[in-house]
């Protein structure tokens, strides 16, 4: 009796199931710096808040979604829900210049 052993055939296993868990990490990574970005527009005034075209319930409901949500996009929604056709960049970067959030057109 013979038995095959294809080393090739396991090596892109590894790789694949590497290459999955990686970009799992990379999603969850990015969800946890939209939600932060989402926390940093829940500490402006609601006079901000209205410049952006969002309101104080609109932020505090997008920080109440699950996890695995991204509160971010859950704005963006809605703003574009609100004015149609409009258009607005909005980039959140932190007190040391670094991107926290994502560059949103809505």
């Amino acid at each position: 009796m013979t038995f095959g052993f294809a080393p090739l055939g396991v090596l892109s296993l590894v790789l694949r199931a590497g290459r999955v868990t990686g970009q799992g990490i990379a999603q969850a990574a990015r969800l946890l710096s939209h939600r932060r970005a989402a926390r940093r527009l829940a500490e402006l005034d609601d006079r901000m808040l209205k410049d952006l075209g969002l309101t104080r319930c609109e932020v505090v409901g997008a920080l109440t979604l699950p996890w695995r949500d991204d509160p971010t996009m859950h704005l963006a929604d809605r703003r574009q829900a609100r004015v149609p056709g409009a258009s607005v960049r909005m980039k959140i970067v932190a007190s040391d210049g670094r991107r926290v959030g994502p560059n949103l057109a809505v």
